[in-house]
């Protein structure tokens, strides 16, 4: 075989790796509108905490690659172990390697409202909705802070919102709760 003949079969199997990967990535973002359907059309709690799991999953391994998804799992370790500014600077790194990740920022918009930074936090929110709009977990933060922030009438908007994404989510049943709030310092 001559060099010529080497580098067309080296550039074949590049190539036909890229197209499998490319609609292995499509076919997992299929797969992630379809939980998202499933969620909303769930008949009870149960079956919809089977697709919130999944939608979970989908996001903390939806990295470009093996070895980013692997440091998504050391940064989720170092939060969940309490370990919040290991995690924060983690997750920032991670976020600059993948800027097109929603959840290494969601993740940031957490920490920060753990630390009590709740403008950074919202301001984190609206960078993870904007790369993914159906992010319940980012809404339901937005909600928590509307209502340490006494924006009561901007976190019905956002229950409102998270109901047509996850109707079984549990902080809808805040919602009764937050009107009265509501009410209250309208008077």
């Amino acid at each position: 075989m001559n060099v010529f003949t080497l580098k067309y079969i080296f550039n074949t199997i590049k190539l036909l790796i890229l197209i499998l990967l490319l609609f292995s990535k499509t076919s997992f973002a299929s797969d992630l509108t379809q939980f998202f359907s499933n969620l909303k059309n769930a008949s009870d709690h149960e079956i919809a905490m089977k697709y919130e799991k999944k939608i979970w999953h989908y996001w903390h391994n939806d990295g470009s690659n093996e070895k980013n998804n692997a440091m998504m799992k050391k940064c989720l370790n170092y939060l969940d172990n309490g370990a919040l500014k290991i995690s924060l600077d983690c997750f920032i790194t991670l976020k600059k390697i993948e800027k097109n990740w929603a959840e290494p920022i969601n993740k940031i918009a957490t920490i920060k409202f753990l630390l009590g930074d709740y403008d950074g936090s919202l301001k984190d929110i609206k960078l993870t909705l904007l790369k993914e709009p159906r992010h319940f977990g980012a809404i339901a933060g937005s909600v928590q802070i509307n209502i340490i922030l006494k924006k009561y009438d901007r976190a019905i908007k956002d229950l409102d919102r998270l109901k047509e994404i996850h109707p079984h989510i549990s902080i809808l049943s805040i919602r009764p709760f937050i009107l009265k709030l509501l009410k209250n310092s309208s008077i």
